[in-house]
Parts: C-alpha cells; structure tokens; sequence
C-alpha cells in the first residue's frame, strides 16, 4: 500500500523492496530504491550502510509505466492537488 509522508512524498514497501517517491525541486518526479540489489552492491563497495538506486521521472505517468506497485500514484496526487486549490478557492 503506498502511504503518504507529504503531499510531495510517498513511501511503499513491497516484499523486500523499499520504495519513496518525491517530487523534485526542478520538477519531475524521483524514485529512490532500497532493495537486495542495492544492499548487496553496497556490501560489495564496502559500505556499511544501504545508498538507494535512483530514477528520475518527468512526470507520474512514467512512473506508472516503470512501476506496476505504483499505478494509481497519478490520481492520488491529482486529488491532493484539487483538494488543495479548492481550499486557496
């Protein structure tokens, strides 16, 4: 289940798999990674502690695309935002 940590980041944990999306500063969105992969490349580097994988997306849509856990992210942050304009309203 994707569960929101701000209107500009969420957090999903699937299996072994630790994912967080956030929108960027520049516009866009990034996903950050945290899974056996990246902890067995970390290990392998001498690391002690597990640097994410990063991706870079223009938009939700591609995040969509990329990620079949992530479908629905699109009308998630679409309804956030008209919540928030009709309060500005």
């Amino acid at each position: 289940m994707i569960e929101m940590i701000s209107p500009t980041e969420f957090k999903l944990t699937n299996g072994c798999h630790q994912m967080t999306l956030r929108k960027c500063e520049h516009g866009g969105w990034e996903m950050l990674t945290i899974n056996p992969a990246t902890q067995a490349w970390n290990s392998y580097l001498g690391g002690r502690m597990s640097m994410p994988s990063y991706r870079r997306f223009n938009s939700l849509q591609g995040v969509e695309d990329h990620y079949k856990s992530w479908r629905g992210i699109t009308a998630v942050v679409m309804s956030l935002d008209n919540n928030q304009l009709s309060k500005v309203a």
